[in-house]
């Protein structure tokens, strides 16, 4: 008994190595970033660069464009479908007009003294909610979603790379949104929001 114990602890414990760590971000994102060169590690998870001495009381507006979607973003999932990505990148959108408008006045576009905010999906993965229901059926995390996304803030006016920014953002076991489809993305968009908005110098 105490031997098949063990080995049902050791199977657990590699699955949840398994799903903690198989899509870390460890590299910076290229191909959609202007200048991902100049990000550097904060953990697996993250990446940022801010430029130095960027005098952000200069700016008065702030243009969020669409945000894109990857080709191939859609990861797995029996729960999701990829139609649901273009209005979940709207939903992202606006919490990034939410955060950055708390210092910013929302501009129709590109300009002098505007910042202009463009961001991609870059994976997006569903929960499985029903998988979810249960601390039982939660083992590795095989029901739970996760996003990643890059995000990058240049001078409308001379397209200067003022701030970059990658993540990615896993379910927790703890979590509420585990339990919605794309809760887990819709509450990382808030998390990314928040990050720009401070990398932004939002107060």
């Amino acid at each position: 008994m105490q031997i098949f114990s063990a080995i049902v602890v050791t199977i657990v414990g590699a699955l949840v190595l398994l799903g903690c760590g198989s899509h870390a971000m460890k590299s910076a994102p290229v191909g959609f970033l202007s200048q991902p060169q100049l990000m550097k590690k904060c953990s697996d998870d993250s990446w940022s660069y801010t430029a130095a001495k960027v005098n952000w009381p200069s700016y008065t507006g702030v243009y969020v464009a669409p945000v894109a979607i990857a080709a191939g973003a859609m990861e797995g999932g029996m729960w999701g479908n990829e139609s649901d990505l273009p209005a979940l990148a709207t939903t992202f959108r606006t919490d990034l007009q939410v955060a950055l408008g708390k210092r910013y006045a929302e501009a129709p576009a590109a300009a002098a003294n505007v910042l202009v905010v463009r961001a991609q999906i870059i994976k997006a993965k569903p929960n499985a909610p029903a998988r979810n229901l249960a601390p039982q059926t939660q083992i590795g995390g095989t029901g739970y979603g996760f996003g990643e996304v890059a995000i990058e803030v240049v001078d409308g006016g001379t397209g200067a790379v003022l701030y970059e920014f990658a993540d990615r953002q896993s379910t927790t076991r703890f979590s509420t949104e585990k339990l919605s489809v794309w809760g887990s993305l819709e509450k990382s968009f808030e998390t990314w929001s928040a990050s720009v908005a401070k990398g932004c110098c939002v107060q």
